[in-house]
């Protein structure tokens, strides 16, 4: 069922795993999307055959998506403006019984039953939800942009597609959604205009909660937040 290939990238491990029965259910039943699908297959192919710049994921002098974070802001500050963007539906909170969450806290309780030290991390909850969630494609699928002296790097955790909507998933058991936005949807941002993918969303998820939102938001509503409170530090501009 699953077609696997594990990477060391600065001497960490990331296991690619493609649900290649998924993927092929979802070309048949998707025909509005098939390209955009054909484009992330080719994608994968690529990354299963380890056809990716491994050298530009091993330069430690390189920036990586997981870095981008907001930073400057006070913690009240930070849930000022999530509730803001929920209350106007530019942020999809999603409660503790919809799918990612549930799933997440089904390995949890796994953990618990069997007397498993310590909590779950993401391999064992990402790859649950490829194996049993029919809407999942692949985990820890590797993405680059080189153009120029723009490179950049980073590993997605998830991605799925339902409703002909390709959506790029993060596990952030830790919450703060809003924290990490920049790296989530800059992973969408960079699919986008790397695989020519137009519809597409972005998930923030833990055991808790779930959080869905263009990756546009990033370069508007998040944009003009952090302007209007003096905050110069947005790095991800360099690489959009």
């Amino acid at each position: 069922m699953l077609e696997r290939k594990l990477f060391m990238h600065q001497n960490i491990p990331y296991s690619f795993n493609w649900n290649r029965f998924h993927f092929k259910e979802k070309l048949i039943q998707n025909i509005t999307i098939k390209q955009e699908l054909n484009n992330l297959k080719m994608h994968f192919r690529k990354v299963s055959k380890g056809e990716i710049p491994n050298h530009l994921f091993n330069l430690r002098a390189l920036p990586r998506v997981s870095q981008f974070k907001i930073k400057g802001l006070k913690s009240a500050f930070i849930r000022s403006i999530s509730k803001q963007l929920i209350r106007s539906d530019k942020i999809r909170q999603l409660g503790p019984k919809s799918k990612l969450p549930s799933y997440a806290q089904k390995v949890y309780k796994n953990f618990k039953d069997n007397k498993i030290e310590g909590e779950p991390g993401h391999d064992p909850i990402l790859k649950n939800i490829l194996i049993k969630d029919k809407n999942s494609l692949a985990i820890e699928i590797p993405i680059w942009k080189n153009k120029g002296n723009k490179v950049i790097t980073g590993h997605i955790d998830l991605i799925q597609v339902e409703a002909n909507i390709i959506k790029v998933i993060d596990y952030k058991p830790e919450g703060r959604f809003l924290v990490s936005l920049p790296q989530v949807a800059m992973y969408g941002i960079l699919l986008k205009s790397e695989l020519d993918i137009k519809n597409l969303s972005c998930i923030s998820f833990n055991k808790n909660k779930a959080w869905e939102y263009d990756p546009q938001i990033l370069m508007l509503e998040i944009k003009n937040y952090l302007i209007s409170q003096g905050i110069n530090y947005r790095p991800w501009e360099n690489f959009i």
